[in-house]
């Protein structure tokens, strides 16, 4: 993900707009890239920070056609189009096929069974699209 402007606090949207079914978020983490670039499956693991919700929890349950926002995250971004990258974990994964996706996306996406949201690098399954 690429930030248009510098910030220093943050907010995520999670849309399940499209989805048949409750998306249940299990963990959420942003970190800084390694070497600043979008795609990358590797982190600066120095960087990551853990993303909340509602006063602190760490997972979310977003209902079929409903949108979650993230607790304001305190991380630093002092220039504008830096690049940072969202790591995901779903316990449970997602059932049905009609899912919310960004089909438009021009960045490769990494995907690994468990929960990843703080390793280094993720391994597995790649896709340009999410």
């Amino acid at each position: 993900m690429q930030l248009s402007l510098p910030a220093s606090n943050l907010r995520f949207r999670f849309s399940n707009a499209f989805g048949v079914s409750d998306l249940k978020i299990s963990a959420v983490t942003i970190a800084l890239p390694f070497k600043g670039a979008a795609g990358q499956s590797a982190i600066i693991p120095s960087t990551v920070k853990k993303v909340t919700f509602n006063d602190g929890a760490a997972s979310i349950v977003v209902p079929s056609g409903a949108l979650a926002v993230s607790d304001p995250i305190s991380f630093n971004l002092p220039k504008a189009q830096t690049v940072v990258t969202v790591t995901m974990y779903f316990a449970q994964g997602q059932t049905g096929r009609a899912i919310t996706g960004h089909p438009g996306s021009r960045t490769t996406s990494w995907m690994s069974f468990g929960n990843s949201v703080s390793a280094a690098n993720v391994t597995g399954a790649s896709t340009t699209h999410w």
